[in-house]
């Protein structure tokens, strides 16, 4: 008996399909129940290779020459978070795969729309094409939307540690710190020692005033009485925050965007 493998049974029009085992002889087993991560597997392997063939037709400069013409007005191929129940390993290769489907096809005018909520698809994305636009779907309260451009890869565009980093950087600048920046670069303290692996997110803090910063930080990101509650820090909190701040981009090698 030959092995077992899985086999696709399409209908006579192709607007159907099934799925069985082959046996080894004549007979193959009643209809099976695939998973949805097979599913979605399947449907983008079949997707894939239709890409797959009108990419390698419209790449024949002559349309005279073509196998068809019914890919020559073509002008948008639109692929909607095709990584859903996918492992990393599978993630990372169809990214990889589609990465370079759309770089073969740059003899067309074709232009490819991705749109995802996986940050490992999106890195992958970004660095196999290195310089493609990539942008920030943002949805607002009163319905309306935004589209950023983003410059770099997820950990460059969407990490929050970074976000709060970029938070209290305006804050600063603008000489707008208030006392809930100390409960953010707080954070920023826990995330970093969390990333770097120290147990405690006081060991960040600088050696010859650690006891007096993490009680000055204890205090403004815990106080619990309303009497303590002060909303205009003092002009030493103020430099504390942009002191702590400092310490922990030179000290443990943030990446500093050039002037």
């Amino acid at each position: 008996m030959g092995a077992k493998k899985l086999t696709p049974q399409f209908s006579e029009d192709f607007s159907e399909v099934s799925f069985s085992l082959e046996r080894g002889d004549d007979e193959p087993s009643d209809k099976l129940k695939i998973s949805k991560g097979e599913e979605s597997s399947f449907i983008w392997s079949v997707f894939y290779a239709l890409l797959d063939q009108v990419i390698s037709t419209l790449n024949v400069a002559e349309p005279s020459e073509r196998e068809t013409n019914q890919f020559d007005h073509l002008e948008y191929i639109f692929i909607d978070d095709p990584v859903s129940s996918l492992d990393e390993n599978h993630l990372i290769e169809l990214a990889v795969n589609l990465a370079g489907l759309i770089k073969s096809s740059q003899l067309t005018s074709v232009k490819f729309i991705v749109t995802t909520h996986s940050p490992l698809f999106y890195n992958v994305l970004f660095n196999e094409l290195n310089g493609k636009v990539c942008y920030m779907l943002e949805r607002f309260e009163d319905g309306t939307f935004a589209l950023t451009e983003k410059k770099g890869d997820s950990n460059t565009s969407f990490s929050y540690h970074l976000y709060l980093k970029r938070t209290i950087e305006q804050a600063i600048v603008e000489s707008q710190i208030q006392k809930y920046h100390f409960t953010l670069l707080r954070n920023l303290y826990e995330k970093t020692a969390s990333f770097l692996g120290y147990p405690k997110w006081s060991e960040l803090l600088p050696d010859d005033k650690q006891a007096y910063l993490n009680r000055i930080i204890q205090f403004t990101s815990h106080s619990t009485l309303s009497s303590e509650a002060v909303a205009e820090p003092t002009e030493q909190e103020k430099q504390t925050v942009r002191f702590l701040l400092d310490h922990l981009k030179n000290t443990y090698r943030f990446w500093q965007e050039e002037q």
